[in-house]
């Protein structure tokens, strides 16, 4: 009755804004609007089945088509409705196409239930041959960055109703675990879903094996990623369903997985809810108004910051608000249908990451409102998500966890006044340096989106590929590398020298360039650097003292003193990497603030040592324990695994 009542007035509207279109009494507009409304619904299912695996453009645009012969069509009918042109028709179809999609959606723009319960309804009815089991599935809920001090603050403040329940009622038991060096996602969730995470020394890194960068979202570099520490066995295999993630976890069906964008054998063509989103006007009209609300909120509340004084400030200009609105409304949105759909299709298991807290806290800080106010909205998703599992054809448990925290602090370039490749080439006087220090994490989640949304060959390449992966590194590729290349990935940054095959060992960098090591480990926004030597393997120098790992010999004032217990352990993991810079470098970290200083541009960081960045959360049903403490992101596939086979 509503979808009748709305294609009713959306015709009305259409008629008094189009002079060509004439309706001579109410019933031939009623016949009128009930014709329109039913060629519609009937159709596009067809036209979805027909043409959404070759383009969703498409497929939308066929969708208008047949609206505009329906229109040419009703005119031709002995009746009360006459239409002077074809152009009529054409501008009529178009003004009730819009008109119809605005209705729609305006009555339940905020209502996310409303707009999850429609899809819910529809999933059922889509996926009602799935053969019920009292099997339980799980499904893992990964948000982004979200360290477990900062969780807990939130739960006694009370800002996250559904987490606080589930925890308050004993239901679920809320751990933490503790990363080690690189404390970012790639890293992270290598580790989690496929038990190894060698060889990822870093967000992005100069590979010598391979002579050139490797940037850990950008989707040919992370499909080699995972070449490299893929098994074919990872958590999410026989079955199971990546979403939104960097890595696939050997997953039966990927989406916006930035490993298997481009690998034909994902099941894109076969998703009920990629259709649902990108072609029907009550879905993306509503996330077309929610972006745009998303992208003014993130104006005003920017300014309000300069306007007031805050420090330290973000780099909150565009494309920022762009790809805020992209985080926080579409791959929100996106991500909680595709989830929602796999529980339909009884999926044993599915892990998701929601990338919208990480995002803000890079830009806002990881304690302001903005990144509150994203937690809270990820705590209603996973609300609606567990009021979906109701109905799905197998019960489902939840692991909802953080592949990593996130330290605030003014950036080493506002402390300093210059970046750390300036410095290094201060430093060096002669040496030609480029510097991968550009923040970049949002282009890699702005990319599988506009893939899935697009999947029109070689578009998102031509948009979003080369010029994202020449901004991740500083500039174009070239075949003849620079002398030095500085990789920020948070407040760890590698230093390589592209030129000298292997490891450049600490005694040759003091021939080469005599002032570099002893000038960074006494610039005070540094807090270490990492070299290999000759004589004593990885050497650690700091400000005041040096530490030699290999025998645990301390000279001077240990400089991983402030780092914590597992500093050492971290350090002698990457060291022992084939892809480890000639220099790993750790900024400073206040240790009463918990605040580091990014050598990217970044106010809320992680990827190195320091503060909160390295202390994740783990919240699991209170049926499941952990031992052991768990150190490190393999040890937290191996718990995983462990309460799997409980199942």
């Amino acid at each position: 009755m509503l979808t009748v009542a709305v294609s009713a007035a959306a015709f009305i509207v259409t008629a008094w804004l189009s002079p060509g279109i004439r309706v001579h009494d109410v019933p031939t507009a009623v016949l009128a609007a009930l014709v329109l409304a039913g060629a519609t619904t009937l159709a596009r299912p067809v036209l979805i089945a027909l043409l959404s695996g070759v383009s969703i453009l498409l497929t939308a645009v066929a969708t208008v088509a047949l609206q505009i012969v329906a229109f040419w069509l009703l005119s031709r009918v002995p009746g009360g409705l006459e239409i002077a042109q074809f152009g009529d028709a054409v501008r009529g179809a178009l003004i009730y196409a819009l008109g119809t999609a605005v209705l729609t959606a305006c009555l339940s723009i905020g209502d996310d239930k409303a707009f999850f319960g429609t899809l819910a309804r529809q999933l059922a009815i889509h996926h009602r041959s799935v053969d019920r089991t009292d099997k339980s599935g799980v499904v893992v809920i990964q948000i982004d960055g979200l360290s477990h001090s900062f969780l807990e603050r939130q739960l006694h403040a009370g800002r996250l109703p559904i987490l606080s329940h589930w925890i308050r009622s004993r239901e679920m038991t809320l751990d933490s675990w503790q990363t080690l060096l690189p404390s970012q996602t790639s890293a992270s969730q290598a580790g989690i879903l496929h038990g190894n995470n060698d060889g990822i020394p870093a967000f992005r890194w100069w590979d010598k094996r391979t002579g050139r960068f490797l940037v850990s979202n950008h989707p040919a570099d992370a499909k080699e990623i995972l070449r490299r520490v893929s098994k074919g066995d990872g958590l999410l295999a026989n079955g199971g369903a990546s979403i939104g993630n960097l890595l696939s976890g050997d997953a039966t069906r990927s989406y916006l997985t930035a490993a298997t964008i481009d690998d034909p054998a994902r099941e894109l063509r076969r998703s009920h809810v990629l259709d649902w989103f990108f072609i029907s006007p009550y879905s993306y009209v509503r996330w077309i108004v929610l972006s745009i609300g998303e992208v003014f909120k993130e104006i005003v509340q920017a300014r309000r910051e300069r306007i007031i004084g805050l420090t330290p400030l973000g780099e909150r200009g565009f494309p920022y608000p762009l790809a805020r609105a992209a985080t926080n409304v579409l791959l929100r949105h996106l991500t909680t249908a595709l989830v929602i759909e796999e529980m339909y299709r009884g999926a044993p298991i599915i892990y998701v990451d929601f990338v919208d807290y990480d995002e803000i806290a890079h830009h806002a800080g990881p304690d302001r409102a903005e990144a509150r106010d994203a937690v809270a909205g990820v705590d209603r998703i996973i609300g609606l998500i567990a009021t979906a599992a109701a109905d799905t054809p197998r019960p489902y448990k939840f692991i909802v966890l953080s592949d990593h925290g996130q330290s605030p602090g003014a950036s080493f370039q506002q402390r300093s006044g210059r970046t750390l490749e300036a410095l290094v080439e201060a430093l060096t006087g002669k040496a030609s340096v480029r510097g991968a220090t550009a923040h970049v994490e949002h282009w890699g989640r702005i990319t599988p989106l506009a893939s899935e949304a697009s999947r029109v060959q070689g578009l998102v390449g031509a948009l979003t590929g080369r010029s994202f992966h020449d901004r991740a590194i500083g500039g174009a590729q070239a075949e003849d590398p620079e002398d030095i290349v500085v990789a920020g990935s948070g407040n760890l940054a590698l230093v390589s020298f592209p030129r000298l095959p292997g490891r450049v060992s600490l005694e040759a960098i003091r021939v080469l360039y005599p002032e570099l090591i002893g000038g960074l480990a006494r610039h005070p926004g540094i807090g270490f650097v990492m070299v290999r030597s000759d004589q004593s393997g990885a050497v650690v120098i700091g400000g005041s003292g040096v530490n030699y790992l290999r025998d645990g010999r301390v000279e001077g004032v240990d400089p991983l003193r402030a780092y914590g217990p597992h500093a050492a352990a971290a350090l002698k993991r990457v060291d022992a990497m084939a892809e480890c810079g000639d220099l790993v470098i750790i900024s400073q970290v206040d240790v009463d603030a918990g605040a580091v200083a990014s050598f990217e541009s970044q106010i809320g960081t992680h990827g190195g040592l320091g503060g909160e960045q390295t202390r994740p959360f783990v919240a699991h049903p209170a049926e499941w324990r952990i031992d052991e403490p768990i150190i490190g992101a393999t040890a937290l596939h191996s718990q995983i695994r462990a309460w799997l086979a409980r199942l």
